[in-house]
């Protein structure tokens, strides 16, 4: 699944393409998509995005939001194989789209989705003061701060539960945009187990928050990381599979000390670790 990185990455492909340009016409294949507010009435709300400027793409932890100058909004989830892939009017449409946007210029944005596990919301009002509200009101649910955003005191906070410290990291309700991926590899760099106790790593606090956001940091510059469907809005891969220490790794050597790294199940998903670096 698309974690901040990706969408980071897909968000900043489709700000250089779409905002600020007229959207001509708005196409739904599969309505089994469309969520939210605008959903029971589907047809006219995409009919009255004709002719309207895109008026910012912005990322919420694994959230893409497109505004439009009128205040309606869409919210994608991406799901586990959901993605935008930029063409031009007059080409056959990629498999698996679901939703095409034209654009005054003769560039098309197609939704892709082979498994159907995202969705699109449609909000008819969009607040920028309250949009947390709205996305909660239609139920999208709560998000924690974002990532990159998070401050130390409030991370220092979230850690006082016994919880393994994998399964807050992924509680997108406490700290949201991080998935498997980038969690097991910012314990990695800390020497932290996943299997760990929240509140037993308050010591370690700092150098945890700070190895989150630099693993996320690097992992957008590298364009996000790609295993099987993930691409940019360019169609390209993620290069920071090359440069994953853990995750993906088990039975390899470890990188920093050559242990054989290993798979365990935390919290019911698969992670990643070094037994030697990570005690």
């Amino acid at each position: 699944m698309p974690e901040l990185p990706e969408v980071e990455n897909i968000a900043i492909g489709l700000r250089n393409i779409m905002q600020g340009q007229i959207l001509q016409r708005a196409e739904v294949h599969s309505p089994v998509i469309l969520k939210g507010p605008g959903q029971d009435h589907w047809p006219r709300f995409f009919a009255e995005l004709s002719e309207q400027r895109v008026e910012q793409v912005t990322r919420r932890a694994k959230r893409l939001q497109l505004i439009m100058e009128s205040g309606v909004a869409l919210v994608v989830q991406l799901g586990m194989t959901g993605k935008f892939l930029q063409g031009q009017v007059g080409e056959e449409a990629p498999g698996h789209t679901h939703m095409t946007l034209t654009l005054d210029n003769d560039t098309q944005v197609y939704y892709v989705d082979a498994r159907r596990f995202g969705r699109v919301w449609l909000f008819d009002h969009w607040d920028d003061e309250d949009h947390e509200a709205l996305m909660e009101r239609a139920g999208m649910g709560r998000l924690g701060p974002d990532a990159l955003d998070m401050r130390l005191a409030h991370f220092v906070q979230i850690l006082h539960t016994p919880r393994p410290v994998k399964a807050l990291l992924l509680d997108q309700t406490r700290i949201a945009g991080l998935g498997n991926i980038y969690v097991d590899e910012s314990l990695f760099a800390t020497g932290l187990l996943p299997t760990r106790a929240a509140d037993d790593c308050l010591e370690e606090a700092g150098a945890l928050l700070k190895n989150i956001k630099s693993v996320l940091r690097r992992a957008i510059k590298a364009g996000g990381t790609t295993f099987s469907d993930y691409r940019n809005a360019y169609g390209d891969m993620g290069r920071f599979r090359q440069r994953l220490k853990v995750y993906g790794r088990q039975g390899q050597p470890c990188r920093q000390c050559g242990t054989t790294l290993e798979r365990r199940v935390v919290a019911g998903r698969g992670s990643h670790v070094c037994p030697e670096c990570q005690r």
